[in-house]
């Protein structure tokens, strides 16, 4: 044995000169353990935005030390979803006058 092979503990002399006898069983496969569930992929959406919508967004993400424009986006339409009124003025505008990107 070389110097860089030679094994430096009692145990390991003993696995070199015996080691461990090999195993034709097959192990079986685990299936009893649950298995964590992947996150959801999200979807990508694209928004165009006119110039001085653009500004507003990113200037309001920094205001408000948000980590971008999309994690404002997500929290508008939650609020879009849960807000019965807010929802009948965006629709109210919508059909009224439109968003004249």
């Amino acid at each position: 044995m070389s110097p860089t092979q030679r094994p430096s503990t009692i145990a390991g002399l003993r696995r070199a000169v015996n080691p461990a006898p090999a195993t034709t069983e097959a192990v079986p496969p685990v299936t009893d353990v649950p298995q964590r569930p992947r996150p959801e992929k999200p979807v990508r959406f694209t928004l165009d935005l006119d110039r001085a919508r653009h500004k507003f967004l990113k200037n309001y993400a920094t205001e408000i030390e948000a980590r971008g424009a999309s994690e404002i986006m997500r929290a508008m339409l939650d609020e879009l979803r849960d807000d019965p009124e807010l929802a009948a003025r965006v629709r109210a505008r919508v059909w009224q006058h439109g968003t004249k990107s």
